[in-house]
């Protein structure tokens, strides 16, 4: 007891407070710690000034800064620097230069300025224009300028507002730079009329010009930063490349020379940081997909994204672990005991318990990792292409080889067709070599990749169960056991509730069918359908499909517990489903395959032995509405064929009018509402669920009673 308390304790702290990214990192780790001995590189003998004894070659790519920094340079220095044209500003000096107008009128207004003012009068105006205008850019105007302006007559203000806007739009039309700017002010400046300004308001406007005509086009430091910057990220670094050969055979060694076999860590004396480094973003690579690959199942079942990352991460992990081991295999010299690896088992169990797709994603980014590993216990540089052959198409057999609706893989079938595929592809590869052929060595090769499909299926039956109970799992395979109809269960229903046991298979008929049609799962309708109405075996004999003799006892008891009794079932078959231990999925399905519904014949019957009126809610089932697109398909397979059931002389028409009535009041009632199916899938549920009715009620040839055989004499 108290060992099953702390196992539950345990796993319940792993499923919460390991994240994600945690999880993903530990298998990173793990993968790292597997593959650090690929990145211990081996110093060569080499001396500046002396002639090379062999060609050396770069262990891994790298990135040749130095070179890369000075093709950045290069590219910087060429670059040409940026001017901007802001061809809107002439607009805003225009209306900074109205703003100034209307301010000197209002100003001139509110004081009562005119060209007879005292001086004191004119000063205090000017000085309050000026503090108007204090936060404005363009305001270092003169007192002399300011003075003219206020005291011009209001006609003449006007025509000096109109003629310095024209001005200055015009000569800001086109691009004015810092070098231009004084020679564009005074163009402006001379062209200013003298036939409509005297000379006192004209040299006022002298001044407004220069203050607001000013340079739109000029330097722009930003974007010149930008372009060097840009053009320095268009310098492709300059590249070592993996197996690249920095020093030929017979060649002097330079200084360039040793300084790309240091850059690529073959003359370090001490510890060198980038062979690892380059291991890390390998493995990250890896990650990356390991996690993308994770983050689309989320999307689609973010109810099991827990079990998906604890499964794949074990299974990813253990894989590798395994090929570790049996790499070691090797150091016993025997000819061919590599291909004994059962990387399949990886595949085969991913394939069952999540998908085809992560199976074979899985298969390719495991054979990545095997043939490091492998080329680390061959001594290799980098990775056993010819290993990275095997375990690629070993691992791909084991996720596609398996069939959807095929139980435990059969170790004959299955493990034969992996054994197969790998004797293929050992034969091949020693075909490519090139090599004489021996009989034991290549019988022992062959035999050990024959022995490796076997020992893949056998060990995926022996691990599928502890995935299956230790992460509450519900496999194909698991659900095809559970519909075997000698489960205890099953066998309860038939005994205890004939009739219901009928009317589930004919439910489950019908889900399966319309499930394949919107594309959910089918196999799991069909099971949960099996067991949906497991609760009506506590009470069988008030539910009208187990009423064999007739006596239907709700006749005897009153609407309120004719109520209490039939809407129990849903949650006593949950209880019961769960003391058998059943997938949760079957029992949420079982526990929501009546939604909200209303018991309409008790509510109607209870309101006719009422005086008072009675709330419908008390007739509902309590819920919860169904959650998923399987529990939604068996809760309109199972209300149709209860009501088909119950008709009188059905046949297609009927049946099609009765399929409609029902999906449109389930659908009216809102029982989907909390369900991700569609109206469009809902639609094609009904459609396909009619289809399958019309089949089993469709018209027959009615035969006289007294048709008799008539004998034909053939002689």
């Amino acid at each position: 007891m108290i060992t099953h308390q702390l196992k539950n304790r345990m796993k319940e702290f792993a499923l919460t407070y390991l994240s994600d990214w945690g999880i993903v990192l530990i298998v990173g780790l793990i993968l790292y710690g597997l593959m650090v001995g690929s990145v211990l590189p081996k110093n060569p003998n080499v001396k500046l000034h002396e002639i090379a004894p062999s060609d050396i070659q770069s262990p891994i790519d790298t990135v040749d800064t130095q070179a890369t920094q000075e093709k950045r340079q290069e590219a910087i220095g060429s670059t040409p620097s940026a001017y901007a044209y802001n061809k809107n500003l002439g607009l805003i000096q225009v209306e900074k230069v109205g703003d100034l107008f209307d301010t000197i009128a209002a100003v001139k207004k509110d004081d009562k300025i005119t060209s007879d003012s005292p001086q004191g009068a004119i000063d205090h105006a000017v000085s309050s224009i000026a503090n108007r205008l204090a936060d404005s850019a363009d305001s270092k105007l003169s007192h002399s300028t300011l003075s003219a302006l206020l005291t011009a007559s209001d006609h003449n203000l006007q025509i000096a507002e109109d003629i310095a806007s024209t001005s200055i739009y015009e000569a800001m039309s086109d691009k004015v730079g810092w070098n231009d700017l004084q020679r564009v002010q005074d163009k402006a400046s001379a062209q200013l009329p003298s036939s409509v300004l005297n000379d006192r308001i004209r040299k006022a406007l002298n001044e407004v010009l220069h203050a607001y005509i000013t340079a739109n086009y000029s330097f722009d430091a930003n974007a010149t930063k930008l372009n060097k910057q840009e053009a320095a990220r268009n310098v492709d670094n300059v590249v070592i490349h993996q197996g690249e050969v920095i020093v030929k055979k017979g060649e002097l060694v330079t200084n360039d020379m040793i300084r790309q076999l240091k850059l690529v860590g073959l003359l370090d004396e001490h510890f060198n940081i980038i062979p690892f480094i380059g291991l890390l973003l390998l493995i990250g690579f890896i990650m990356f997909i390991f996690w993308f690959e994770y983050y689309r199942f989320r999307e689609k079942h973010p109810k099991y994204s827990v079990k998906f990352l604890y499964i794949y991460a074990l299974m990813f992990t253990g894989a590798a672990t395994l090929m570790k081991i049996c790499s070691f295999l090797r150091l016993t010299n025997v000819s061919g005991i590599s291909y004994l690896v059962p990387l399949a088992m990886a595949t085969l169990i991913i394939r069952i318990l999540l998908s085809e797709r992560v199976a074979v994603v899985s298969g390719l980014l495991l054979a990545l990792v095997g043939s490091i590993l492998y080329g680390i216990s061959a001594k290799a540089a980098i990775f056993d292409s010819n290993m990275a052959i095997y375990l690629l198409l070993s691992s791909l057999s084991g996720a596609l080889v398996l069939r959807k609706r095929q139980a435990r893989p059969k170790i004959i079938q299955t493990g034969g067709s992996i054994a197969l595929v790998n004797v293929l592809v050992v034969l091949s590869l020693l075909m490519f070599q090139n090599t004489p052929f021996t009989l034991i060595n290549t019988s022992l090769s062959l035999g050990f990749a024959a022995i490796s499909g076997f020992i893949a299926v056998i060990l995926t039956n022996g691990l599928m169960p502890l995935f299956e109970t230790g992460f509450s799992i519900l496999s194909p395979i698991r659900l095809i056991e559970l519909s075997n109809p000698n489960h205890p269960l099953l066998r309860k229903i038939l005994i205890e509730a004939p009739g219901t046991y009928h009317h589930s298979l004919m439910v489950a008929n019908l889900a399966e069918r319309a499930c394949g049609v919107i594309g959910a799962n089918g196999l799991l309708a069909r099971v949960a359908a099996y067991y949906h109405d497991v609760g009506k075996t506590k009470r069988p004999r008030f539910f009208v499909e187990n009423q064999m003799d007739g006596v239907n006892p709700h006749d005897k008891i009153s609407p309120q517990l004719s109520r209490t009794i039939i809407i129990s079932h849903p949650y006593d078959g949950a209880d019961i489903l769960r003391d058998y231990h059943m997938p949760k999925e079957i029992i949420d399905i079982a526990e929501q395959h009546h939604g909200t519904t209303l018991l309409k014949y008790f509510y109607v019957k209870a309101q006719e032995q009422s005086e008072k009126p009675i709330d419908e809610s008390e007739f509902r089932y309590p819920g919860p509405k169904v959650q998923s697109k399987e529990a939604a398909v068996v809760e309109l397979a199972d209300s149709i064929e209860a009501a088909v059931r119950a008709m009188k002389n059905p046949n297609p028409v009927k049946v099609n009018n009765l399929v409609k009535s029902i999906f449109n009041d389930r659908l009216s009632d809102g029982q989907f509402d909390e369900c991700d199916i569609t109206l469009k899938e809902l639609k094609s549920v009904e459609k396909s669920i009619d289809e399958t009715l019309r089949g089993v009620y469709h018209s027959r040839i009615e035969y006289p009673k007294d048709l008799k055989m008539k004998k034909v004499n053939t002689k």
